[in-house]
């Protein structure tokens, strides 16, 4: 106090923040503590004087605290209150701030100043008029001044609540609470803090309560309440601001408006003040400005709207009175232009008219009572005026809006008002609708005015049509309304319309209250309804509300009892389908209910009315099949409950773990059970509960004892509470009914196509099944009419249509439900059926008992008085070969022919045809039309006949195509009397100035051309347009539209093809090429015209890169030789085109212009292109016919010339075999008369070269030799001139053997490798590896290798790294450590996993050596202990401890010399490290040379690419398998053997014994049981530390493990060999057998993925900033550096998966191209054997460029899947992997587990009945083994399993026809490589079909060499596998059509001398015949290491193998006509007598 004293002396304080803070202060210690109340005083009165700007928010601070106070800290305290507030305002209130400081003061403290409200009303009222309407009032003042009003009106409302309360309550009690009310009121703004203090302010409150109590409730004067309410009313006219702000934003004087009006509308309420007096005068003045210059419209809009709420509470009486002098007010405003003021007018004059309405049209006065005469007089006469003046302008009048509101508001409450106007306002009506219209195509968006406007013009007259004359009513429903339903873009506009069309038809009852005919006639309303419907969902299919407020229409319609029978319904039926595929659900679902009424309920009928009562064509291109399954559904019972479709699906009880247990755990559990069964019993918890605490509770700590009973007593609670939720929940789910399942999947299937049509298809078949047989008759009848009827055909473009669907579901039936022919060709074509069609047809054609005859006969119709002829086989065949024709699949068509043909020359002709070689098969067919003249000539040509007739015909045109023989084909098109316009078409262009008769034919064509080929009609038509003198009117933009028709058109075709791109989609690719080169030289054509001659440079320019273009965008060397020449053809009328016109400029300008050589260059070069892809295409002939022509061009450049040689000479090379020597002669001539001296010395060279290679042909050796010497000095850097020497020098050095000529061939190899193309020289390094075998001593060809390898990119060296790895261990190998180490420094990843594998795996050789060694002379030390000692037992026993030991530090020294020279950089350390570690022995072993290379190698690679390489060793710590995988993995091998030895040993089942080797391996594995027969030996050896500790943990794990030590018993008590017949073979495949099982089990309870970083957190962290590393297998075949994969990351989760015999690991690694490459992770046992195959595999990769590049290969896909095989040490490898791959005999498992029966039950059934055969005495014949073969087919694997398979796989048809296709491919292919290159059998295990393409990639295929001979494997009874089950799948039209095509197309392929096929196969036979030769000698002395085998021994061998292979591809690639070689080896490899004479393992049934 003290502090703040000094504030209140007036002297003391001069600055004003500082004076009032200290009242602040004084404020704060008011409120909170007593004191002297002249102090309270003092403060108060100080701060109600404190006005000042400067110190208002501090006094409004303390004025907040004090305020509340005030009345609680003296005894008289409102009376004070009152005393200086009113004291002040009198004295003071001149001054405008001192005032208002006051009453905001009363404003913000309300509630305090209520109980003394009276003595301050009057001041109050006073000064409202005082702050709001002076004239400087500001709008703060404005803003008081309605805030004092809103407080008078609360008080007033406070007031009455208090009022209401206190009638509640008694009158004892009103004090009480009148005093509660107050207190309430003064609590809620007092601080509560200070208890004592809210007592006494209570208590002095009580008591004044009682001084004013008759004050407090006396209401407000209502001389104050007229004021109130008239400031009000005024000030809420007033305050709006003129211009209205931002659109969105709304200003202070409309808030401050709408507050007055809202507190106005308040007091007007009946029970606050109803009976106020308003002054309403100056209404009229303000409403009389609205037509002045600048009216305030908000203030005026405000006012007529107050109005209109007033007429609403006025009397009637009080509403004359008072609204007589607004008339003019009122009517000043209809003329203003504004709409607000408008549209507040007609709401005025709406609610006066209500009340008093306007007189009948005769009626003299407008309005009876006479004081709102002149008003309504002038309403009618401004609704005239208007009306007229919009008529007769020309513009659009803006005063319509006013005049139409304001005719609204009349016709309101008297709608014939518009009566009297009704002529004029049609006439308006129709001009807006005009004005609408034009607006509309102005601009999309119609703007809003126009639209309102004309919504409420219609709606003025929709109830007057029956005033109108008929005229009137036809102009407005025909033009008025139609033309808008039709042309309006106005949303709003059709919903009005609609909304009127729905009043007319709903309100039938009311029309006979207004007048009998007000609405239209029916005829009218269906017209407008038709139009509606056929507008709504076309032109506002996006516009919900409209299209549902339609369909509710029609809906009605339907629905209505007397409507339904009229016109409208069947007019309405587009509309009612638009309703039942409307995507809103609740309106679907009533026209649903209202279709189903109308169809019984059964599944027949429903049926019946879909196939024949339903037209779906006005569905349009919807998928209407989801209507049809909610009709098919609909009958579903209601009652049923929904039960699952198989016990499948269920998840398993609880307990069913329990019944895995073995039987001991399981007795334990049952004990453990009966003691805790009762405390869950959920009634009796509590109960029990203590008991149960106890045991739990022992094991708490004391402290926490209490809390944790507690929590268990909740926990117990919750469960009960879970468990009585859980089951309320289950039997919830018992109470679910089908249908709703049923219903819920109609509604999704709406939202789902896809859904709806699997739905179907899994629907449509069990429904017909369950139908009647005499049903299934009756639909059978309708089905065929119905699929093929024209309202389908809408739905063409639409994938999938519902026909499509249909016939999906209808091939699905069982019994089939069988379909013409004709039909099924049909709808293949119309509707995508394409393959579905062809698979049902030859259902039909090859395995239906009775090809379809019953089906065609029975039905009878008008068309049937032709004779019937045609068989319906015949028929079936027909348009199956047509459907393969459209669809282009050349070998099935060409294998179907095969057996309907009747001529044997057809089928020649069309093999020959089918496989290129097109001059041969036109011959025969020559032929074969002659004979069939012949025979036509002596009788009458069967019609069965014609269909061959017509192919011989095709074909021999399509022959004359590909031959180019376009002049004769025209010649033959305009013989046959001009049949054939669409031939004349094709070859009259091609043929030169023939354009006006392509004309002719193309005006000919035009209506009846092939809809699949519209788009070569326009492409021919751009053709006329560029080249036709007569059609160069045609401008750019009309090519440029046909380009883009014919785009589209070609676009539209591919739509319609099956959905995987094959070989029907390649014309239309082809197509895409021409149209784009059509475009291209319109362009050309452009440039070229005079117009543009100023232009020459940029015209040039632009040519000269189209010509660019073109020259790079070549065909595929795939595409026919007539698509080749469609492209070579039209470019070459540009390049003359371009010729002409520079040569006719150069001649009239007289300027030499070059420019012309462009073209005469282009043209010369197409015609040699096209001359090199006749020559590759094997047309010779068309080849040198083409070549021939180039001398037609005038000058022809010395490159062009040089290049039509050349390629001339190729021609010759190419004819030339090694018997027929006039080609060699030939071409050498065409080289001689060439006159040379133009050439530059590469080309000389080259022609060279060339001669040479004719000379060396024609044995002229000498001259030869100079020739190609001659070449090389010419120049040195050619590629070719080398090769031909080289093979030239090879000859002879084979011939002669002489080291020069080796030396020379290898130099001159290694020189033609030095070209950049890697793909050329692969064949060259190969021949040069091969020249290694024949080294002599001296090592003069390594030596020479050594020297020139530097050329040679290192690239080229990558395919071949394994070949330079064997050289490496052979004494070569010193002399290939450089080029080795060349290679790796560029690609380590490429050299150093092969390394190291070679290097550990030999160092596991002389390991394995050693301890042979050892053994033996432990053995031998042994002997001759006894024979000195004599004593036996002791010493032994000594010995063998001391031998073991030695054993073991002799590993550990091993190990150590690991680590040393693992971790080592020098390679001298590396060499050391081993021969100083072995000491062991007596003497030390040195490490043998090949090591010491390879490591050598690894360290350099290491100093190069330290990170790289780290990385890699990181990665190679891979994942071993589990003990029971691993010993899976070894029981299959085991078994395997076994049934090797029982087939071999098949003469005598019963006694086979088991072999020493097989006893040896089984031994050891029992021995070794669970740690691993790798592993026996210590594993440190070869692997780095990580993975031996892995191991190590493993091994203890394993060995702790319970279950593993009970199974090694059993195990080791199983294959006890002591026990007697132990040894039987089939009592250990029996047992192997069993354990297989055993073990198979446990596996599938085992994880079947783990996370990476829980075995390898190297991997899991690595990223491709670790190091870049390409993907595994990336540099197996090089390719650009730019498409190379590198390693991102490698995936979380690797999966075990069963494939390759064992339990491998899935490894996904992410490549940096986005995609994820999986990666099998395999442990091999065996090391030799992977090798071998991957040989196979470098083998076949390499073919694989091959067959790209021959046309017949590559045109039918042939390409090995080869998958990428990467050996990371001895035991790991990598191999590529497809997740959706999986082995035939896993498809044969599954099949047979759903069979039943055993997989291996056949194989035992085999030896089973030779045992039985042979029990008897006799040897099993051939007969017999038929027999079992054919048991095994009846009773076990029947022929269709594999098909039966894949149709359940693949139930889309065209993924089924696609899989099939590829798998016949792939099979020929397989089979073809397994029978030339004599590789080992294809087992069913070993081939692995992918799912998702249909490749077959074959594992472990190795070459098939004898152990003991080392010759090829010849004879086996069948040639590949080729077994019932797949020849049944693939069909036997596959297997005689594509199979066979496809082995001899490949055959072909590799028997191209170019391709130099034996020297890839010597090279890579080379490494096999080491190999085995190694292997051989470690067998004869495994003491000794081999030594390498002799050059001479391996040269013949590998020759002789050679030799044997090319000989049978020579064999199959030899071709006569339809019987190929192959043929034979089919028909053997089918051949039952071949099948069942193989080993029953391989499965010769599956």
């Amino acid at each position: 106090m003290t502090f703040a004293w000094p504030c209140l002396v007036v002297k003391n304080c001069v600055d004003p923040a500082t004076k009032y803070h200290g009242h602040l202060l004084l404020a704060h210690i008011i409120a909170k503590f007593a004191i002297h109340k002249r102090i309270v005083l003092q403060v108060f009165h100080s701060l109600l004087k404190a006005h000042a700007q400067e110190a208002r928010v501090v006094v409004c601070q303390a004025l907040e605290y004090l305020t509340p106070a005030m009345p609680g800290r003296m005894e008289d305290g409102n009376g004070m209150l009152t005393h200086w507030t009113k004291k002040i305002i009198v004295e003071e209130g001149h001054s405008v701030n001192q005032l208002v400081h006051i009453l905001q003061l009363v404003v913000r403290h309300y509630k305090v100043y209520y109980p003394v409200r009276h003595s301050l009303l009057q001041h109050m009222v006073n000064s409202l008029q005082k702050l709001g309407f002076s004239l400087n009032a500001s709008s703060e003042h404005r803003k008081l001044s309605v805030d004092l009003a809103d407080i008078i009106i609360k008080w007033e409302l406070m007031r009455l609540k208090e009022e209401q309360e206190s009638s509640v309550g008694t009158p004892a009690s009103a004090a009480a609470s009148q005093a509660a009310g107050i207190k309430r009121a003064l609590g809620s703004v007092s601080s509560p803090q200070d208890p004592r203090r809210t007592k006494t302010g209570a208590v002095s409150a009580f008591s004044e309560s009682f001084i004013v109590r008759s004050d407090i409730n006396k209401p407000i004067d209502k001389q104050y309440c007229d004021a109130v309410d008239n400031f009000l009313l005024r000030i809420a006219c007033q305050v709006n601001e003129a211009t209205s702000g931002a659109a969105g934003h709304t200003s202070a004087g409309e808030l401050l408006s709408k507050r007055c009006v809202a507190l106005l509308k308040l007091t007007m309420r009946p029970d606050v003040w109803p009976n106020v007096d308003l002054k309403l005068g100056f209404f009229d003045k303000l409403l009389s400005t609205a037509t002045s210059s600048q009216p305030n419209i908000n203030n005026i809009v405000v006012a007529l709207e107050l109005l209109e709420f007033l007429i609403g509470i006025m009397k009637k009486e009080m509403i004359l009175t008072s609204f007589k002098p607004l008339q003019r007010g009122i009517s000043v405003c209809m003329q203003c232009n504004n709409n607000k003021v408008i549209r507040a007018v007609h709401k005025l004059l709406m609610s006066l008219m209500s009340i008093f309405p306007t007189e009948s049209a005769n009626s003299s006065v407008a309005s009876k009572h006479e004081e709102l005469e002149a008003l309504y007089a002038c309403v009618s006469k401004l609704i005239y005026e208007g009306l007229t003046n919009y008529d007769k302008s020309n513009g659009g009048s803006p005063s319509l809006f006013s005049t139409l509101m304001i005719l609204k508001s009349a016709c309101e409450n008297n709608q014939c008002y518009i009566d009297r106007l009704i002529t004029i306002f049609m006439k308006v009506l129709t001009k807006m609708t005009h004005e609408h219209l034009k607006k509309n195509e102005s601009d999309d968006f119609s703007s809003g005015g126009s639209s309102e406007l004309l919504i409420l013009s219609l709606d003025l007259v929709k109830n007057r049509v029956g005033v109108m004359s008929q005229e009137m009513r036809k102009s407005f429903i025909g033009n008025i309304l139609a033309g808008l339903i039709e042309k309006t873009n106005d949303s709003k506009v059709m919903r009005a319309i609609t909304k009127m069309v729905e009043d007319w038809i709903k309100n039938k009852a009311r029309q006979y209250t207004i007048a009998i005919n007000q609405s239209p006639s029916t005829r009218e309303k269906c017209i407008l309804l038709s139009k509606l419907m056929s507008n709504i969902e076309r032109r506002f299919p996006a516009d919900i509300e409209l299209n549902s407020q339609f369909l509710d229409l029609v809906l009605f319609i339907y629905r209505d009892k007397d409507l339904e029978r009229s016109d409208l319904t069947s007019k309405l039926e587009n509309a009612f389908l638009a309703g039942l595929r409307c995507n809103q659900p609740h309106i679907r679902q009533k026209f649903l209910e209202t279709m189903e009424k109308s169809i019984p309920k059964k599944v027949f009928d429903r049926l019946l009315y879909m196939m024949c009562s339903q037209n779906w064509e006005n569905m349009g291109t919807y998928f209407w099949i989801k209507q049809a399954l909610e009709l098919i559904l609909g009958v579903s019972m209601r009652t049923s409950n929904i039960q699952s479709s198989s016990p499948m699906n269920l998840l398993p009880s609880t307990c069913s773990v329990i019944s895995l247990a073995d039987s001991q755990e399981r007795a334990e559990f049952a004990a453990l059970m009966k003691v805790k069964e009762e405390p869950m019993d959920v009634e009796t918890v509590d109960t029990i509960k203590d008991e149960d605490e106890m045991d739990l509770d022992l094991t708490s700590e004391p402290g926490e004892d209490g809390t944790t009973k507690t929590a268990k007593k909740d926990s117990g609670q919750s469960l009960k509470d879970l468990l009585g939720r859980e089951a309320k929940f289950l039997d919830s789910c018992r109470e679910v009914k089908t249908h709703e399942y049923l219903d819920a999947l109609c509604q999704l299937s709406h939202n789902s196509t896809d859904l709806a049509h699997t739905t179907w298809l899994d629907l449509f078949p069990r429904i017909w099944k369950i139908l009647t047989e005499k049903q299934q008759e009756r639909l059978k009848k309708e089905l065929v009419p119905f699929l093929t009827s024209g309202s389908h055909v809408v739905q063409r473009d639409c994938h999938p249509s519902a026909v499509h669907t249909m016939v999906e579901g209808i091939s699905l039936c069982v019994p089939a439900i069988p379909i013409k022919a004709c039909t099924l060709k049909y709808l293949a074509r119309t509707h995508n059926l394409w393959h579905r069609s062809c698979l049902l047809l030859e259902h039909a054609a090859f395995e239906s008992p009775t090809p379809m005859g019953g089906a065609s006969r029975s039905a009878v119709n008008e068309y049937d008085f032709e004779p019937q002829a045609v068989f319906p086989h015949q028929e079936t065949l027909d348009c199956l070969c047509e459907l393969y024709s459209l669809l282009l699949e050349e070998d099935m068509f060409v294998g179907t022919w095969l057996k309907k043909a009747k001529y044997p020359e057809t089928n020649t002709a069309l093999a020959y045809m089918q496989h290129g070689f097109f001059e041969q098969a036109q011959t025969t067919f020559e032929g074969v039309m002659s004979k069939i003249r012949m025979d036509h000539n002596s009788t009458p040509t069967a019609r069965d006949n014609w269909q061959e007739l017509r192919l011989i015909e095709e074909s021999w045109i399509k022959c004359s195509k590909e031959l180019n023989q376009w002049e004769s084909l025209l010649e033959f098109a305009n013989s046959r009397g001009n049949v054939l316009p669409e031939l004349i078409l094709e070859c009259a262009w091609r043929v030169p100035n023939n354009w006006p008769l392509m004309k002719d034919a193309l005006s000919r064509v035009e209506g009846n051309y092939k809809r699949e080929m519209q788009w070569k009609m326009n492409l021919f038509r751009g053709y006329l347009a560029i080249c036709h003198s007569d059609e160069h009117h045609l401008n750019a933009q009309q090519i440029e539209r046909l380009v883009e028709t014919c785009g589209n058109q070609v676009i539209k075709e591919w739509r319609r093809l099956p959905n995987i791109v094959a070989q029907i989609h390649v014309q239309y690719l082809q197509a895409a090429q021409m149209i784009m080169e059509l475009q291209e030289a319109s362009q050309i054509n452009q440039g070229l015209q005079p117009t543009n001659v100023s232009r020459t440079t940029t015209v040039v320019h632009d040519m000269k890169a189209i010509v660019k273009t073109w020259k790079n965008r070549l065909p595929m060397i795939s595409d026919d030789l007539s698509h080749w020449s469609d492209i070579f053809n039209w470019r070459q009328h540009h390049y003359q085109f371009i010729i002409r016109h520079f040569e006719s400029q150069s001649s009239t300008e007289n300027v030499s212009s070059n420019n012309s050589m462009l073209g005469v260059h282009a043209t010369a070069q197409s015609i040699i292109h096209f001359g090199k892809i006749a020559r590759k295409h094997g047309l010779i002939g068309v080849s040198l016919d083409t070549l021939s022509r180039i001398h037609n061009i005038a000058s022809v450049p010395v490159v062009d010339c040089f290049q039509k040689v050349r390629q001339q000479v190729k021609c010759y090379m190419h004819m030339g075999g090694s018997l027929n020597k006039t080609e060699f002669t030939e071409g050498l001539d065409v080289i001689e008369v060439t006159n040379l001296k133009y050439f530059s010395k590469e080309m000389m060279a080259e022609l060279f070269a060339m001669k040479g290679y004719f000379l060396q042909h024609l044995s002229r050796s000498e001259e030869a030799n100079k020739v190609f010497s001659a070449a090389v000095q010419l120049h040195d850097c050619l590629v070719n001139a080398w090769a031909l020497w080289g093979e030239y020098l090879e000859a002879v050095f084979t011939r002669d053997r002489v080291m020069e000529a080796g030396e020379g061939a290898t130099v001159c190899y290694l020189h033609a490798c030095r070209s950049s193309i890697e793909g050329r020289t692969r064949k060259y390094l190969a021949k040069a590896i091969w020249l290694l075998t024949y080294d002599d001593e001296n090592l003069t060809i390594a030596t020479t290798l050594d020297k020139n390898h530097q050329g040679i990119p290192a690239i080229h060296w990558l395919p071949w790294i394994p070949q330079l790895l064997t050289c490496l261990v052979r004494k070569e190998g010193r002399l290939i450590m450089n080029l080795l180490t060349t290679v790796g420094r560029m690609y380590p990843q490429a050299v150093y996993f092969p390394i190291r594998t070679l290097y550990f795996t030999l160092k596991l050789e002389q390991r394995e050596r050693r301890k042979k060694r050892r053994k033996i002379a432990v053995v031998v030390m042994k002997i001759s202990f006894v024979l000195v000692t004599g004593t036996g037992v002791s010493t032994t026993a000594a010995t063998t401890s001391a031998a073991a030991q030695a054993t073991t530090t002799t590993a550990a020294a091993a190990s150590a010399a690991t680590t040393t020279s693992d971790s080592s950089s020098s390679a001298g350390q590396a060499a050391k490290a081993p021969g100083q570690s072995l000491t062991s022995e007596s003497v030390p072993i040195k490490a043998p040379e090949p090591m010491w290379r390879c490591s050598k190698i690894m360290s350099i690679q290491r100093e190069a690419h330290p990170t790289v390489l780290t990385t890699l060793e990181g990665i190679m710590v891979w994942f071993r398998e589990n003990w029971y995988e691993e010993v899976l993995r070894q029981l299959r091998q085991g078994l395997d053997k076994c049934y090797g030895v029982a087939f071999e040993n098949r003469a005598a089942v019963a006694e086979a014994t088991i072999t020493p080797h097989t006893l040896n391996f089984v031994k050891k594995l029992v021995s070794t049981f669970g740690v691993g027969v790798e592993n026996v030996s210590n594993t440190s050896l070869h692997y780095s530390g990580a993975a031996s500790e892995s191991l190590a943990k493993r091994a203890q794990a394993t060995a702790q493990d319970p279950v593993f030590q009970k199974m090694k018993s059993q195990f080791t008590t199983d294959f006890d060999f002591s026990v007697p017949g132990s040894t039987k073979l089939q009592n250990l495949i029996n047992k192997l057998k069993k354990w297989i099982k055993i073990l198979e089990a446990k596996t599938k309870l085992f994880p079947k993925s783990f996370l990476i970083e829980e075995k390898c957190s190297v991997l899991s962290n690595f990223t491709a900033n670790t190091a870049e590393i390409e993907m595994p297998g990336e540099f197996l075949l090089p390719k650009h550096s730019h498409y190379y994969v590198r390693v991102a990351r490698f995936m979380p989760r690797v999966e075990i998966v069963q494939k390759h015999n064992t339990a491998a690991r899935r490894l996904f690694i992410r490549g940096q191209n986005g995609k994820e490459y999986p990666y099998l992770i395999v442990n091999d046992g065996c090391l030799i054997e992977s090798r071998r195959e991957e040989r196979t595999l470098q083998l076949l990769r390499m073919l694989n460029q091959f067959l790209t590049k021959q046309k017949e290969t590559s045109r039918r896909l042939l390409y090995f899947t080869v998958p990428r095989v990467l050996s990371v040490s001895p035991q790991l490898r990598l191999i590529e992997d497809n997740p959706a791959s999986i082995s035939l005999l896993d498809i044969y498992k599954q099949r047979t587990i759903k069979r039943g029966i055993e997989h291996d039950a056949p194989i035992a059934r085999y030896y089973d009945r030779l045992a039985t055969v042979q029990a008897r005495g006799s040897q099993a014949s051939h007969q017999v083994l038929r027999d079992i073969l054919k048991e095994v087919q009846t009773n076990m694997v029947p022929r269709g399993l594999l098909k039966e398979w894949a149709l359940n796989t693949f139930l889309d048809a065209t993924d089924y026809w696609t899989f099939r296709k590829t798998l016949t491919i792939q099979l020929a292919l397989m089979g073809l490589a397994e029978f030339v290159f004599h590789l080992t059998r294809m087992n069913p295990d070993q081939m692995y079909l992918h799912q998702d393409c249909g490749y077959l990639s074959i594992s472990f295929f190795k070459f098939d060499v004898d152990d003991q001979t080392g010759d090829l494997d010849a004879n086996r009874p069948v040639p590949f596998r080729l077994t019932p089950n797949i020849a049944e799948f693939l069909t036997y039209t596959g297997v005689i059509g594509p199979l066979t095509a496809s082995m001899v197309a490949s055959a072909r392929c590799l028997v191209q001398p170019q391709y130099k096929l034996p020297s890839f196969l010597r090279t890579i036979l080379r490494d096999e015949y080491i190999t085995w030769h190694k292997k051989k000698m470690e067998e004869a002395n495994p003491l000794v290491e081999p030594t390498d085998m002799e050059g001479e021994q391996l040269v013949t061998l590998v020759n002789k193998a050679v030799a044997a292979i090319t000989t049978r591809v020579q064999n199959l690639a030899s071709f006569e006509g339809a019987e190929s070689r192959v043929s034979t080896l089919v028909t053997a490899a089918t051949n039952t007598d071949n099948l069942c004479r193989m080993d029953p393992a391989w499965h010769p049934w599956l």
